[in-house]
């Protein structure tokens, strides 16, 4: 069986919901041998967490999010011709949003995929991670680099186990660059870009740039002249996997 094949009997798989049966199966076509061990048993870090133990995973989401990790974990994982249309296909059963043209590069990390939104032509690069308990969103054409984290929940400093949650959001045409942290509650603004290595606190707001720790604001985006939509935020030349068709 070639990639396209497994893909359209994987789509299938996924878009009528998994069970058991073909869950397992999936795991077995992309080469990842369980041995003795019963993968419809697993548990994740999520299920013991309060939120999980609040709003625990279907049995559906858990296979989606186990699918999710294995990939990066197989042979087959380094082929992007597979990898990126198998994520999408996750993203879209799992995710509570997912748009055209969804990109996520390996290594890329998330807790609670049902609390996440993407549109249109996002972009996630290599091994970012996205704690998604308070709700995260990816407006059109937003783009986060490698390494970079967001947080959605803050721990009370007297007891570890009461948390408080709060959303983050992209706007449209936002770029987060490498190695940056963005924490709870905060809003990056259309067409605004965070520079490498900051921390954002605060909401950024449209167009701005900013850096450092904590993040401030340094400057105004340099646009040529153009217009937001003609910034040509797509990950690889000619537009590859991010289509109208995609």
């Amino acid at each position: 069986m070639n990639n396209e094949q497994m893909l359209t009997k994987i789509q299938n798989y996924i878009q009528n919901g998994l069970n058991k049966e073909s869950f397992v199966e999936i795991l077995n076509m992309i080469g990842a041998n369980t041995g003795e061990s019963n993968p419809t048993e697993y548990k994740l870090w999520g299920d013991y967490l309060p939120l999980g133990v609040e709003n625990p995973y279907t049995d559906e989401q858990r296979y989606l999010h186990i699918l999710w990790e294995t990939i990066d974990k197989v042979a087959l994982g380094i082929n992007i011709d597979f990898t990126i249309p198998f994520r999408r296909m996750i993203a879209k059963k799992l995710f509570k949003k997912c748009g055209k043209g969804f990109i996520a590069n390996e290594g890329c990390r998330f807790n609670y995929g049902q609390n996440i939104e993407v549109g249109d032509f996002v972009t996630w690069n290599h091994c970012c991670f996205i704690d998604a308990k308070g709700g995260v969103t990816f407006e059109d054409y937003s783009v986060i680099t490698e390494y970079s984290k967001i947080f959605t929940h803050g721990h009370s400093e007297s007891d570890h186990t009461q948390r408080t949650y709060k959303p983050v959001k992209l706007g449209k045409y936002a770029k987060v660059y490498t190695a940056c942290t963005l924490l709870p509650g905060v809003t990056v603004g259309e067409g605004a870009i965070v520079a490498t290595g900051a921390i954002v606190t605060k909401s950024v707001e449209p167009k701005s740039v900013v850096a450092g720790i904590p993040a401030k604001p340094v400057r105004v985006r340099r646009d040529e002249g153009k217009e937001m939509q003609e910034f040509n935020h797509y990950c690889f030349d000619e537009r590859k996997f991010q289509t109208e068709n995609d």
